[in-house]
């Protein structure tokens, strides 16, 4: 089984994309009769790309989204045509067995079956919290080139169910494989984090919010219910800046949040899991969320969890986390305030979290993928 991957997330900042192919990849490879192709359009290596230095990406990342959409529209799809071009090539002088692609659109590829792996409809379903020009790409390109797909992937039941019948793909086309934790991220050790906390400036009690600062993440909404809590406990933000309005920066001049906010931006996986592992709950209000990462992953790091009852998260999150209407500004700082203040819900909260987090292996969703290339081949 030679498989050929675009490898393009791979090279950028490891959030949600990379960091699935990160890990799925590293455990396919290490299946019997599996080889894999790393290929950026320009080269194809078997050796799996370098993360990108995140200071200089989100510096280039930040300049593209600067620029009127039009001009970063026909940039992207100078960029993408550019790259089926060149997969094409690829394809016509190796043998691979399949294709895989990740991205926000499968590639127009006939010579090798296509596995297309579909993380969330967001860029349909909320275009409005997207950047425009990445909605007119999805507009254009997803439909048109979804004819050269033969199977497709996604990380949950809920977004099968989307694909289904927003797209009118019939069920029997579409594999839901549940993504799981980093393996780097397990419960720290208080000697490992106290030191890591106090060099980044964060204090003994807070609680923790992990995501790209985008619309759908909700971060607004959290700061609200920040206001209200009758809790005045520290919130460390957590993710690079990304795209959209922020107004919400604004919020932190409130005088009930004075002081209690802290935005640390991207940081590494190591400094993640101490914050993870230390914090009195982790805080995820997003509206819209394909599978969600940060839930299981503070899980894994005996982090409680309080996240919204929208999309894949009660499906993931199970009945090992406190779930709350994205909506509700009471709802969400009566959580807060229950976690905070009672021990014995938190110690709970764990328990059922690391159980919960036990039941989501990498090793499974590399099989299960594997499988399905199998069949499709």
């Amino acid at each position: 089984m030679n498989i050929l991957l675009d490898a393009i997330p791979l090279k950028g900042l490891m959030t949600g994309i990379s960091r699935y192919l990160r890990n799925l990849y590293v455990e396919l490879e290490r299946l019997p009769g599996v080889r894999v192709y790393y290929s950026d359009g320009r080269s194809c290596s078997t050796k799996m790309p370098t993360q990108a230095i995140p200071g200089p990406w989100m510096r280039a990342t930040s300049l593209v989204w600067k620029l009127p959409d039009y001009l970063a529209f026909g940039f992207r799809v100078a960029t993408w045509l550019s790259y089926e071009m060149r997969i094409r090539r690829l394809i016509r002088r190796k043998p691979f067995t399949l294709y895989h692609e990740t991205a926000f659109t499968p590639a127009a590829v006939r010579k090798v079956p296509q596995v297309f792996t579909i993380h969330d409809l967001s860029l349909t379903k909320f275009k409005e919290m997207h950047p425009k020009e990445r909605v007119w790409f999805a507009n254009i390109f997803l439909n048109q080139r979804m004819r050269y797909v033969k199977h497709i992937i996604t990380v949950s039941e809920f977004i099968k169910s989307q694909i289904c019948d927003e797209m009118h793909v019939h069920p029997d086309r579409i594999t839901a494989i549940p993504e799981a934790p980093d393996p780097l991220f397990f419960k720290r050790k208080k000697g490992k984090t106290t030191g890591a906390l106090k060099a980044a400036g964060v204090p003994t009690d807070y609680i923790l919010f992990v995501g790209t600062l985008e619309p759908r993440k909700n971060l607004p909404f959290l700061l609200k219910a920040a206001t209200v809590s009758k809790s005045d406990i520290r919130i460390v933000l957590v993710g690079w800046k990304g795209w959209g309005d922020h107004s919400w920066l604004k919020m932190l001049e409130d005088r009930r949040l004075v002081n209690r906010i802290i935005t640390m931006g991207y940081v590494d996986e190591e400094s993640l899991a101490c914050l993870y592992s230390s914090a009195l709950a982790l805080v995820f209000p997003s509206l819209y969320e394909g599978f969600g990462l940060p839930v299981i992953e503070a899980m894994a790091c005996g982090c409680p969890v309080i996240c919204s009852n929208a999309a894949s998260l009660p499906e993931v999150a199970g009945d090992a986390a406190l779930l709350i209407d994205p909506h509700n500004v009471d709802e969400l700082a009566g959580a807060i305030d229950r976690v905070v203040d009672d021990s014995a819900l938190r110690n709970d909260l764990i328990r059922k979290g690391t159980e919960r987090a036990s039941q989501f292996s990498w090793k499974r969703t590399a099989k299960e993928t594997l499988a399905v290339f199998r069949s499709v081949a």
